[in-house]
């Protein structure tokens, strides 16, 4: 496929996100407004909860609903994606691109959840260091460099590869010259 049908293809408006953390401050919110219910029924007001602290109840409920919306986006995204893979015959060389247009999801997304899939063991794949496609039935053997250091979530720029032996984000000793970290697919 060509370039240009990339940029006007339509993608989901959805992500591919950690639900956890939505979930966890749901139930944080839900516990504080549960707790100002003691407060109320002991007649003890700590930092004013007794008063306010039930109104809680309400973002709780909301961040708890996004959580599990979330959560079910989380799961339709694999579910799609392990479809295309099954249609692959779970073999072959393809684009990242080819699989987020047969999909509809970002590419950023696809390999999120491809990496996800990965850690469960429910695919295995590579990326070619020479093209960055992925090999889908072979496995990387992941080999942490000893002069690795996690970079900062946020990048500015590209993170400077020359003359590193590794991949500047996620650690995997690079076994040969390349464009491409077979594990991670990211440019070198």
């Amino acid at each position: 496929m060509s370039d240009e049908s990339y940029k006007n293809r339509y993608y989901s408006k959805k992500k591919y996100e950690a639900a956890i953390e939505t979930l966890g401050v749901g139930l944080v919110f839900l516990f504080v407004a549960i707790l100002s219910l003691f407060f109320i029924a002991f007649n003890v007001d700590f930092i004013g909860l007794k008063s306010w602290g039930y109104w809680l109840f309400i973002p709780a409920f909301f961040i708890i609903l996004g959580g599990f919306s979330q959560y079910y986006t989380n799961m339709k995204f694999q579910k799609s994606i392990k479809v295309a893979l099954l249609d692959r015959g779970n073999q072959g060389t393809h684009k990242l691109e080819d699989i987020a247009l047969e999909v509809g999801i970002k590419p950023k997304d696809v390999l999120q959840v491809l990496i996800d899939l990965r850690q469960k063991g429910i695919v295995s794949y590579r990326f070619n260091s020479d093209t960055g496609e992925i090999i889908l039935g072979e496995k990387v053997a992941y080999v942490k460099s000893e002069e690795y250091v996690v970079p900062p979530k946020k990048l500015e720029e590209p993170l400077e590869t020359k003359g590193k032996a590794f991949c500047v984000y996620c650690g995997h000793q690079l076994p040969k010259e390349g464009n491409f970290c077979e594990n991670c697919g990211s440019k070198i």
